[in-house]
Order: structure tokens, then C-alpha cells, then sequence
């Protein structure tokens, strides 16, 4: 099973990335874009891919725990960007300001994974919530990158277990597992 780890946004914040992209003409100013459905917005903390069911039950426990010594914290999206830049943009997102608190749950997943033998993705850690994906490649203008500023803020308050599954119309994410913190 492809799975993930994540934190999901509550569904007043998901309407105002909607909302942020229909205000912004952002449908028109980025052709070639493939936006995520609002549904689907999340920040991932860990990218495991294929997994068994033996394994789903390791991070089931170890998030558990990891959870259980973690308080609920506030999380601000703020700013837009590119991956890997703006000169080949392949991912837009939505910046998430850093803070202890997210990192220091982000280092305590990766040290439980690695406890567990579970392979995972080791990409650095660079919080964001992606919000569409350029199918092709696209050059873009300066003006372009003029948009409103976002923000947006919640309370997270549990992390997920999460199972991916690839359609030929987009993912599909399913939660698998919730663990509240603290």
C-alpha cells in the first residue's frame, strides 16, 4: 500500500486556498497547471511509498507514541514559491512558517521510521502545502508572480496515517489512521 505521513487542514482553511486561488486568477496566469483538489491539501512529514501491512502497523505504533509526546501547536501558511524554482517550476505551494515545534515532530518521525526499518523519502525538510503541479514545462513572467500575499493559520491537533492511491483523473487520499497529539 502507497502511504504517507500527514497533517491535514480543516476544511474552513481549505476554503480559503480555494478561494485564494479563484481571487487571484490563478487558473488563468498559470496554464498547464494541474491544481490539487482541495480535498487532498495536507502537509506531508513523511513519504513512505509502498508499504506492507506488517510495516502499517510498525508506524501505526511508533506514531502513537510520537504523538503522545507532542502538544498541539498553530501552523501559519504564508507566501507562495516554486519547487525547485522559478525558473522551471514543477510544484506551486503554499510557504508554512517554520517553527521548533514542527521540526522537532518532523526529527522525531524520522528517528521512529528508522527505529522501525521503514524505508521512507530523506529529502530535507522543507515545509510547504503544494497546491498545483505544472504538467509541462512553463515560463514565468515576472508580473505573473505578482499575487497576493496568503495567510492562513490553524491548530494542528493530530497527525495521519495516510494511503495514496494514483487514478488516471488524480490521488486519492485516504486516512488510514489519526493520532492526536499530546
Amino acid at each position: 500500500m502507497r502511504c504517507f505521513i500527514a497533517i491535514n487542514l480543516d476544511s474552513s482553511v481549505k476554503a480559503e486556498i480555494k478561494d485564494f486561488i479563484l481571487q487571484n486568477h490563478l487558473n488563468q496566469k498559470f496554464e498547464g497547471i494541474k491544481w490539487v483538489r482541495p480535498e487532498n491539501f495536507h502537509i506531508t512529514l513523511a513519504f513512505l511509498g509502498e508499504i506492507t501491512d506488517e510495516d502499517i502497523l510498525s508506524v501505526k505504533n511508533m506514531l502513537e507514541n510520537v504523538a503522545s509526546k507532542h502538544a498541539s501547536f498553530p501552523i501559519e501558511l504564508s507566501g507562495t514559491g516554486f519547487f525547485p524554482n522559478i525558473k522551471n517550476p514543477k510544484v506551486f505551494w503554499l510557504g508554512i512558517k517554520e517553527q521548533p515545534i514542527l521540526l522537532k515532530l518532523k526529527q522525531d518521525i524520522d528517528r521512529g521510521l528508522t527505529e522501525c526499518n521503514i524505508q521512507y523519502d530523506r529529502k530535507p525538510f522543507s515545509p510547504h502545502l503544494t497546491i498545483g503541479r505544472f504538467k509541462t514545462p512553463l515560463i514565468i513572467k515576472p508580473e505573473t508572480v505578482k499575487i497576493q500575499d496568503f495567510k492562513a493559520s490553524f491548530l494542528v491537533t493530530e497527525i495521519f496515517l495516510m494511503k495514496s492511491e494514483l487514478f488516471s483523473d488524480g490521488p486519492v487520499y485516504t486516512e488510514l489512521y489519526s493520532f492526536k497529539l499530546g
